[in-house]
């Protein structure tokens, strides 16, 4: 199927690992013009080359930004833009972490929420505008279903992503009667890094291997209710990233790849 995203230019942020790693691998493939954003310049440069290698002749490039300042995410995209507007805005920049309700600190709240609202809330404050001038561009906003089936040991998170969903709905207000869309996508536990190295932590505690610390997860965790009983796949969620990104007939939405642990019809 012909995606139409072949030149399409697209800002993926914290992509140098993990979900927005094969985020970038995916609009690579669909021949998009991607550039991939970490905090750390080194990393990026490495991620870089290593795109180029794997894709060659592809237009990828990388720009080194923290997200959780003003002045990081407006000189991000300001660098982003030189050239020219984004056609796709991946915000996918986030933080997380398993932790007692009681035991999350003042700093804790304000850190997490500011990572994982206000990068969106200040890249989209800059990009939307720009879409709505040239009547079109897609903003993608990557959540997660632990904002509608909140997690009591990551209430800091649950609700950060449940504040995601409310701002993906009211940029998406904004775009009526345009060709400008803003959608969010919300997976459920996902295998990256950060939870596979959660995992082998667990699986050292309790003297068990990795892949039995996998299965406990979903036999007696809090994803017991998981049709498909494992983690997703990077490259899945990517997936319907590029779904998002191809379908001009979807705005407004909050788009579940969730294993079918949220059990509403």
């Amino acid at each position: 199927m012909e995606t139409g995203l072949k030149g399409k230019k697209v800002l993926i942020t914290g992509s140098t690992l993990g979900i927005g790693h094969a985020i970038a691998l995916a609009f690579l493939d669909e021949g998009a013009k991607v550039i991939i954003n970490g905090r750390n310049k080194e990393q990026v440069d490495i991620v870089v080359k290593e795109m180029q290698q794997s894709h060659p002749g592809s237009e990828v490039s990388g720009i080194a930004a923290d997200l959780s300042s003003l002045e990081g995410a407006n000189g991000l995209y300001d660098e982003a833009t030189k050239d020219g507007k984004l056609d796709v805005l991946v915000n996918n920049v986030g933080i997380y972490g398993v932790v007692p309700f009681v035991e999350i600190s003042d700093e804790e709240w304000f850190n997490i929420y500011n990572v994982n609202v206000m990068s969106i809330v200040r890249l989209s404050r800059r990009a939307l505008p720009d879409m709505l001038e040239a009547n079109t561009g897609k903003i993608i906003n990557i959540g997660s279903e632990a904002g509608i089936r909140v997690n009591s040991d990551m209430a800091h998170y649950s609700t950060s992503k449940a504040a995601c969903l409310a701002l993906t709905k009211s940029l998406a207000e904004m775009t009526k009667g345009t060709r400008v869309t803003v959608n969010s996508i919300l997976p459920t536990a996902t295998m990256t890094p950060g939870v596979k190295d959660y995992l082998e932590t667990i699986a050292a505690r309790d003297g068990i291997t990795l892949e039995q610390a996998k299965i406990n997860y979903f036999a007696n965790g809090t994803d017991a209710g998981s049709l498909l009983q494992r983690f997703l796949t990077v490259e899945e969620v990517a997936m319907t990233v590029i779904f998002a990104a191809a379908n001009n007939g979807i705005n407004g939405n909050n788009i579940l790849i969730d294993a079918g642990v949220i059990k509403h019809l």
